[in-house]
């Protein structure tokens, strides 16, 4: 799928990979907001979580985000509107472990700066100017070790734990969102779920993203090299142009 706004566009490909049978991410291709979020619980309606987060932004009005700050606050109203939707869910339907994780990207219109957000292990990758960067830092057990010391990268791709979230939305009462502003320069924006990035890594992201024009071929692509690995979870990639300078 392909969607284009003024001075957006952007390409989407998901699967279910290669050992489950149920898709249980979802996402929202703009305009105001794009947003991959990848739900928790298998049989505790995990696919009904991350879809319950992305109708919370897609039904959210349009107007209200003029400055960083109108923006940062609606993000974490909607945050916690989505979290409270979870939970009431969890709650009606006796489902207990329901949950998921989000990454978003406002994408800075009519001369806003653009603006990532993400609670969780979902990430979003920058591509500007030929290099490419990771915004987000994991919400997982396996991060914690990183950051203590007691774990390289490389250990943590191959850690039996590597998939443990210490943050999601719908699993506690209140949930905090990371939210960074950025630069404005034209830019590709990667954001995926972890089934994607358990399977490719930043080098083979980075040439994909950097030889494939149109983003829906370059989302799709990512998936196809993903799923000729393992592909145990499912994958989603959303790849966004922003040019801040077209008209």
């Amino acid at each position: 799928m392909t969607t284009r706004s003024t001075d957006t566009v952007c390409g989407l490909a998901t699967s279910t990979g290669n050992r489950r049978g149920r898709n249980e991410d979802a996402a929202l291709a703009g305009p105001n907001w794009y947003l991959v979020a990848d739900g928790m619980g298998g049989h505790a309606d995990g696919h009904v979580a991350s879809r319950l987060v992305v109708d919370t932004f897609a039904s959210a009005p349009t107007g209200g985000l003029d400055t960083i700050d109108d923006t940062r606050r609606s993000i974490a109203e909607l945050v916690d509107a989505a979290n409270r939707a979870v939970r009431s869910h969890a709650a009606s339907r006796d489902t207990p472990g329901m949950g998921t994780t989000v990454v978003g990207l406002a994408p800075g219109l009519a001369g806003r700066p653009p603006v990532v957000f993400h609670v969780g292990d979902s990430r979003c990758y920058r591509l500007v100017d030929g290099e490419l960067r990771l915004l987000t830092r994991d919400h997982s057990h396996v991060q914690e070790l990183i950051d203590a010391n007691q774990l390289t990268t490389e250990q943590a791709a191959r850690h039996p734990l590597r998939n443990v979230v210490t943050r999601s939305i719908g699993i506690e009462q209140s949930v905090v969102v990371d939210i960074v502003a950025l630069d404005h320069r034209p830019s590709r924006y990667l954001l995926c779920s972890d089934g994607l990035t358990d399977e490719i890594g930043p080098r083979v992201i980075s040439r994909v993203l950097s030889a494939i024009a149109d983003p829906r071929a370059a989302a799709e692509r990512l998936v196809e090299l993903a799923l000729e690995g393992a592909a145990t979870d499912n994958l989603t990639a959303l790849v966004v142009d922003v040019d801040p300078m077209r008209e």
